[in-house]
């Protein structure tokens, strides 16, 4: 087995056969973010929070693997002014606040702005669903970011280009 992976937690697969039982999407909110308490944690479907959770947001986009349908990947970008803690576990969360996935994550300094050294870091936490229309994933459309990829793949109508010129 890899040594980081993520699982549905015991909540998870409850609420995830629920929505396929009675076909009411299971809705992902947010993905939270752990220092692991200062190690690297095993997931174990069991757990019902993060060991230390630092961060908790919303999810800015998500993805089908390319060569894989079944899985899903979520991404929550992270800030430059969010940090001064080392990634080492990340969960997923419903909109009633239950913990649905969870996964330990290589370990990863994300510094703060105001250490004198900051960086954009997108987390990607991939989610395997065999049926994806029992789980619906909750973007947040006032996150004003996006990944790179999510611009470079956005189609522009019309012009491509425009000279702008300053008054005279």
């Amino acid at each position: 087995m890899s040594q980081f992976f993520t699982l549905l937690t015991t909540a998870g697969q409850g609420l995830l056969a629920n929505a396929i039982a009675y076909g009411e999407p299971l809705t992902i909110a947010e993905l939270a973010i752990g220092d692991g308490g200062g190690t690297l944690p095993s997931p174990d479907a069991s757990v019902t929070r993060l060991v230390n959770e630092v961060r908790r947001g919303p999810i800015n986009q998500t993805t089908t693997d390319p060569n894989n349908p079944n899985w899903t990947v979520i991404e929550q970008v992270l800030p430059p002014d969010v940090g001064g803690w080392t990634i080492r576990e990340v969960g997923l969360y419903d909109t009633d606040g239950n913990l649905i996935a969870y996964g330990n994550y290589p370990e990863t300094y994300k510094p703060q702005l105001s250490e004198g050294s900051a960086r954009t870091q997108t987390i990607r936490f991939v989610m395997e669903v065999t049926d994806t229309s029992a789980v619906t994933l909750k973007i947040d459309p006032s996150v004003g970011m996006a990944s790179m990829m999510a611009w470079t793949a956005m189609p522009v109508p019309g012009q491509h280009t425009r000279r702008i010129r300053s008054p005279s």
